[in-house]
């Protein structure tokens, strides 16, 4: 086993914290960028019968859907950053989806 002196022990340290640093400041950044609205033609809103309108639903392409769920009341959508009736969804990383959309990956917000 070799040991480190002061000098390459400095260096590395240096380095780690420089990388920590570009870590935190990128996803800082990323956390300041505007979240754009989730397209229906997005392969993962397709994959997951993602629809903005849950009135115009397709039962046979969406045979799970159960009467009165949309994304709203779903565990899944972030109300509390609800703006212009679209939220985060943990579905769909980045995007934000309709409160009145509905996808395959909807599950009942507990109770109470």
């Amino acid at each position: 086993m070799s040991k480190l002196d002061r000098r390459s022990f400095l260096k590395v340290a240096a380095g780690s914290a420089a990388a920590v640093v570009g870590g935190l400041q990128a996803t800082a950044a990323l956390a300041l960028a505007p979240a754009e609205r989730l397209s229906p033609d997005d392969p993962t809103a397709k994959a997951l019968h993602y629809v903005e309108d849950v009135s115009k639903i397709d039962p046979a392409k969406a045979p799970t859907h159960k009467a009165g769920s949309d994304c709203a009341n779903c565990v899944l959508y972030q109300a509390a950053a609800e703006k212009d009736g679209h939220a985060p969804c943990g579905a769909f990383a980045g995007k934000l989806v309709a409160a009145k959309g509905w996808c395959a990956a909807w599950a009942a917000k507990p109770a109470g």
